[in-house]
């Protein structure tokens, strides 16, 4: 399967009128699944439509949908926090990591931002970090 990029996503996003969706693009980036089964997996988290949601929300609906995959988010506080994005992803290159930064989630898979703010955001401090293992 091909993975999944957020250009691929924008239409769908679009068809599903959503906005404040960056756990689910994350989730989506992440696991290599469509934006309609990320939507669809946060929403049974209790993700609203349109609407954000918190770590002590998308935390444990990350780690569900990582373990249907045979997979599991690790969270990794003594990598990454503080630093931008920018550096983080040059410092880890390989690897697919979801992470929070001050009011968003993002994906970084292998040295790259999966998100509508890859261009810009590059200067954002890092809260929080989870690697995807399997």
């Amino acid at each position: 399967m091909a993975q999944q990029t957020y250009d691929a996503m924008v239409p769908v996003m679009g068809a599903y009128q959503e906005k404040n969706c960056c756990t689910v693009v994350a989730l989506a980036a992440a696991l290599d699944w469509s934006f309609g089964k990320a939507h669809r997996h946060m929403a049974k988290h209790g993700r609203k439509q349109g609407k954000g949601m918190y770590i002590k929300d998308w935390l444990p609906a990350i780690k569900d949908a990582a373990r249907k995959e045979g997979k599991h988010f690790v969270g990794r506080s003594h990598i990454g926090v503080g630093m931008t994005l920018t550096r983080f992803a040059k410092t880890y290159p390989t690897g697919t990591y979801y992470v929070q930064v001050k009011r968003h989630a993002i994906c970084i898979r292998d040295g790259q931002l999966i998100d509508w703010t890859a261009s810009t955001a590059g200067r954002r401090k890092i809260i929080s970090v989870f690697k995807l293992e399997v």
